[in-house]
């Protein structure tokens, strides 16, 4: 499933994190976050930041409203995640 939308370009959604899956959010519009599996259900609903680390908001730096720091640079981005991936 391709899914497009708007964030910080240093937000990454690269399956990288073992006990984590991406999860579809719905805040305006579609968008990506992490669910962590271990760790339910504190901080269970997160983001990683490529310069900061994880960022305890599924929302954290999808605008520039939730953005964390100062970096924040947005950009549209097109994530292809394959569905056995997802969690719903």
């Amino acid at each position: 499933m391709k899914i497009e939308f708007k964030s910080c370009e240093h937000l990454d959604y690269e399956p990288n994190y073992g006990n984590c899956k991406r999860q579809l959010i719905s805040c305006g519009e579609t968008k990506l976050c992490w669910k962590r599996l271990a760790f339910a259900p504190m901080n269970d609903l997160v983001q990683f930041c490529k310069k900061r680390g994880r960022i305890n908001s599924p929302t954290g730096c999808l605008t520039k409203d939730n953005a964390t720091c100062s970096d924040f640079k947005g950009i549209n981005r097109t994530v292809d995640v394959p569905d056995k991936e997802l969690e719903s």
